[in-house]
């Protein structure tokens, strides 16, 4: 978290406070560059340097590294924390050879040509890591940066300079937690388009009510193509089968449809919906509702919805707040009027 805090602190106080979280297609496909890294393979030697059994594919072996070198060992998705740094950190890779660690740090994107290698945020989190290996006893005077774009690997010093810089971002990153208050957005920032979080964070309308006439960027806004799907047939089975939604009806299948499309699922009448859809469904958080024969509605199945602990403490105490209580109950009355008479007016 210390990445997104250096990036932004107000980024970081939506992700690890609120717990918000979006995903845009810079966040998939970095997914898809851990995707090697994330499972976890070899076992890291003792402080001492000493090797420690592990698979041959971990090892470099005698005709590759020299007889006189000693042996190197690869260990991916490494956890580690410290109670004295109040730090955790899960190592994409990190090379062994000897007493000396290395830790290696996979990004998504080309190499960005700056004086110092890589920008700030990077450098931090991949110091954050080679603190961590020096209080597990192993030397990590250096990290590296691998860009899977540009396959280029970036060597970052731990100098003085960048551990002072990484542990005051630490505690400044607690600081804002305990303190309980958001941070401001950034102002014209070229950082604000390419977040995932910015329809949750709205930077150009928070700057907008507060400047009282400042004009907002032109935003594009995502759209999603996902409908509401309806299963109504009698004895009709909805089940899972990779990325998509199959109904069948006495085990043959009548139509499918890919998650990403589907909103929401409406159930009607005798359906039977299987267990390892109902957790697809709730882990995507798409809601099912279910209905009687007649369309009557039964209930819903959703899954854990919105982490954010502060707006739901906020929502909390509103609902002791008569004169809010009653604001909230005439607005809603009046959109649903307004919603009658437009449907009136249409199909009249």
């Amino acid at each position: 978290m210390l990445n997104e805090y250096v990036y932004c602190p107000r980024l970081a106080y939506l992700e690890w406070v609120q717990g918000e979280w979006a995903h845009s297609a810079d966040t998939v496909e970095g997914r898809h560059v851990h995707r090697r890294v994330d499972r976890r393979s070899g076992t890291p030697p003792p402080a001492g340097g000493g090797a420690s059994s592990q698979g041959e594919s971990e090892r470099e072996s005698e005709d590759e590294a020299g007889p006189e070198a000693p042996e190197r060992i690869h260990v991916r998705s490494m956890e580690l924390s410290s109670t004295t740094l109040g730090l955790v950190a899960k190592l994409d890779l990190a090379e062994f050879e000897g007493r000396r660690a290395v830790p290696v740090d996979y990004k998504r994107g080309k190499r960005p040509h700056v004086p110092a290698g890589a920008y700030d945020p990077e450098r931090v989190q991949l110091c954050v890591q080679g603190l961590l290996l020096e209080e597990h006893g192993h030397e990590a005077p250096e990290g590296v940066l691998y860009f899977a774009a540009s396959r280029e690997r970036v060597r970052v010093p731990f100098d003085e300079a960048l551990r002072l810089a990484t542990r005051e971002a630490a505690a400044g990153l607690r600081r804002m937690a305990e303190g309980g208050a958001i941070p401001p957005p950034l102002e014209n920032s070229p950082k604000c388009p390419r977040c995932s979080l910015a329809p949750i964070c709205l930077p150009d309308e928070v700057h907008f009510l507060r400047a009282g006439g400042a004009p907002p960027r032109p935003l594009a806004v995502a759209q999603t193509p996902a409908l509401p799907m309806y299963v109504q047939s009698r004895g009709a089975k909805v089940a899972k089968s990779g990325e998509l939604l199959e109904v069948s009806i006495e085990d043959e299948k009548v139509l499918s449809a890919r998650l990403i499309d589907v909103s929401q699922l409406v159930l009607q009448g005798g359906v039977y919906l299987t267990t390892p859809a109902l957790h697809e469904l709730m882990s995507r958080e798409i809601p099912v509702t279910w209905l009687s024969h007649g369309g009557w509605f039964l209930g819903h199945t959703v899954g854990l919805g919105h982490k954010n602990v502060e707006l739901r403490s906020a929502q909390y105490r509103a609902s002791f707040d008569e004169a809010f209580c009653l604001r909230l109950a005439k607005v809603l009355v009046v959109a649903k009027i307004r919603n009658q008479r437009t449907l009136l007016r249409r199909n009249w």
